[in-house]
């Protein structure tokens, strides 16, 4: 059932695609149409195919870079659907009823296009545009869940208006329909609208945060590097991801594995890649996530699913020794998305059976879990880590924005505030997995969501660390790096926080040429 409005919306959007292919190559035949609207007609659907094709495609590093600089050919189009519906609804070529409302989408469509093309080239657009392009990313929310702020294809296609007369009452009957639904879609994006207003301010908050000073030098600033293995690192990943790494100065990385195909060949290629920084005693933290087929091989088999796992444990921390290992990643966040929502004694067996083995193989390696979901599961998953008794080093929180904008990652560590108050005095390392995105609200607001985070976190002692995610677009619009190679303005974020915390420890650092004298006991 969690899948039938994922089914509902990429029917709809095969049958809007058709009908604009229909549609176009109708006008363009019409005698009576004049001729710069019916060129207007053609090339948009000429170019809605490929420009479709061309944006999903030329967010991701790995498969867009030759692409990207074409990347403006989805705006265009999209705008020339809106030119193409105003010229029909304003000339008297369509019924008003069926014009207007696919003129209102077309041109919310055509802004939340504009939008994502100016913020990808670093020009954050003006904050009227974010509002109604976080809107439409709320409204197709409700279809695509998440995804619709950081998936490159988390597109919806634009609607040629019909501007010539129906011959047949079904021609009637289907148009009035394609109205409908581009009436839905306006109605739903601008009720959105006030909350996508409040989404894109709600970031200023963190803007004036003040990062914490840690003088013991007791807090890291990470980066989840690389885009989530399945195999060995691609090349280009390698190269752009460790320069990042180099130029930001951060003291931790992180990697994602997918934990349920772990190849020991692509496990000695991962860990030669990350050789340089294991000599300069960088901390290296692995996430085991979950193939797409999860839930298929768990339903089929749940203890030798698990056990499967439990062997991707023990490669990992044999070939790559890490220094932090998360063997189920986010077991109500990525975890739930995978497999369903698991009862908590399944969660809780496998995690100390992995650590058992984990701490076996390699004492030093330090076991944990991270809390995502921040519901009464995630609470008792993160009451039962915590604990002195529990066989896990580490626990930790994934704040991430969400269409709330800076609210969410507010609600976030709100909810963190709560749990670390419950655990009292605790001796478990806490850690933050941390990310910028939606890049939907602007550039400016995932920098200011990432500062938001490090303050929120370098103000709680037990928290030891935070790992930015991620270095680069690779599956998500999230990265710190575009495929054309340009750094985003959150990397600001996270080098200006790295050199603050060193900074404040080197200056509460003793001088190394400081003469230390023994105190003075007195003889009385």
């Amino acid at each position: 059932m969690a899948d039938a409005p994922l089914a509902a919306y990429v029917a709809v959007s095969l049958f809007v695609l058709l009908w604009n292919v229909f549609l176009a190559g109708k006008i363009a035949q019409l005698r009576s149409a004049p001729r710069p609207f019916a060129a207007v007609t053609a090339l948009a659907g000429l170019l809605l195919a490929p420009a479709l094709l061309i944006a999903g495609a030329s967010a991701s590093i790995l498969n867009g870079r030759a692409i990207y600089t074409i990347a403006w050919v989805w705006p265009l189009a999209a705008v020339l659907f809106a030119v193409q519906a105003v010229y029909a609804t304003v000339r008297g070529l369509v019924h008003p009823l069926i014009g207007l409302p696919i003129l209102l989408f077309d041109v919310i469509l055509a802004v939340a296009a504009v939008s994502g093309y100016m913020a990808d080239r670093g020009t954050d657009p003006p904050q009227l545009m974010l509002a109604l392009t976080a809107a439409h990313a709320s409204a197709l929310g409700y279809a695509l869940g998440p995804a619709a702020l950081v998936s490159p294809w988390a597109l919806q296609i634009p609607i040629l208006a019909p501007a010539y007369p129906p011959r047949w009452r079904l021609s009637t009957t289907v148009r009035a329909a394609v109205a409908a639904l581009a009436a839905v879609g306006v109605a739903t994006a601008l009720a959105e609208l006030p909350k996508g207003v409040v989404s894109v301010r709600s970031y200023a908050q963190f803007a004036d945060a003040a990062l914490r000073e840690r003088p013991a030098g007791d807090f890291a600033v990470g980066l989840k590097i690389f885009p989530d293995l399945e195999g060995a690192p691609p090349p280009l990943a390698l190269r752009h991801d460790l320069a990042l790494v180099d130029s930001t100065g951060v003291d931790v990385v992180m990697v994602v594995l997918d934990g349920d195909a772990v190849r020991g060949a692509d496990l000695d290629s991962l860990a030669h890649a990350l050789e340089e920084m294991r000599r300069d005693t960088m901390p290296i933290i692995v996430a085991l996530d979950y193939a797409d087929d999860a839930e298929a091989r768990f339903r089929a088999a749940p203890d030798g699913y698990f056990a499967l796992r439990l062997n991707a444990v023990e490669q990992v921390v044999r070939r790559l020794r890490p220094d932090y290992l998360f063997p189920a990643h986010e077991p109500y966040g990525r975890g739930a998305h995978a497999l369903g929502s698991l009862d908590l004694q399944r969660w809780t067996r496998h995690l100390a059976a992995a650590a058992g083995l984990a701490h076996r193989i390699r004492p030093r390696t330090r076991v944990g879990v991270l809390a995502a979901a921040y519901d009464g599961r995630d609470s008792a998953l993160y009451r039962w880590a915590v604990r002195a008794d529990s066989p896990l080093d580490v626990v930790g929180f994934s704040i991430v924005p969400s269409f709330r904008g800076g609210r969410g990652v507010q609600a976030r560590t709100q909810a963190a505030d709560r749990w670390l108050r419950a655990a009292g005095a605790t001796r478990k390392e806490h850690w933050v997995v941390a990310a910028g995105y939606p890049s939907r609200h602007g550039e400016v607001s995932q920098e200011r969501a990432l500062w938001g985070a490090a303050a929120w976190a370098t103000a709680r002692s037990p928290v030891k660390g935070m790992v930015v995610i991620e270095a680069g677009n690779y599956d998500t619009d999230a990265g710190l790096r575009v495929p054309g190679g340009r750094l985003r303005f959150a990397v600001r974020a996270v080098t200006r926080a790295v050199r603050a915390l060193r900074e404040s420890a080197a200056e509460a650092a003793p001088a190394p040429d400081a003469e230390v004298t023994e105190p003075v006991v007195s003889d009385r």
